[in-house]
């Protein structure tokens, strides 16, 4: 499944996902407010947007909403692997831009080359 979650948002989810339980949006909203700059409202319409979209819902416990996320982070992380990798065609031109745009160190070439010569298993 293909998530599509705005950078602003992720910064949500990832709350709710580190916290692992449901919250308030009081509870999260000082954080963003200190870390990111934003007042409530900003973060009152990127909850209402992720609640749009699918990817959290209000359990609601005495009158208040607390959001939980629908979709684990594992599943946004391969979701957004899938998306990456498709806009690059494929992992080895991916791996090959990084390369030649000094992302991947030289160290980390041969990090790969190892991981690789060893059948992709665990060190």
């Amino acid at each position: 499944m293909d998530f599509k979650i705005a950078d602003a948002e992720l910064e949500i989810m990832r709350i709710l996902w580190r916290e692992n339980r449901p919250l308030k949006v009081a509870e999260f909203k000082d954080e963003l407010e200190n870390n990111r700059g934003w007042n409530k409202s900003t973060t009152h319409t990127l909850v209402a947007r992720l609640r749009d979209k699918g990817l959290i819902e209000p359990a609601e416990r005495y009158g208040v909403a607390r959001y939980v996320p629908l979709i684990t982070e594992n599943d946004y992380y391969l979701s957004a692997e899938k998306a990456l990798l498709e806009k690059f065609g494929g992992a080895k031109k991916l791996a090959l831009a990084m390369v030649r745009n000094g992302s991947l160190t030289d160290s980390d070439v041969e990090e790969l080359r190892a991981y690789f010569k060893m059948g992709g298993g665990e060190k």
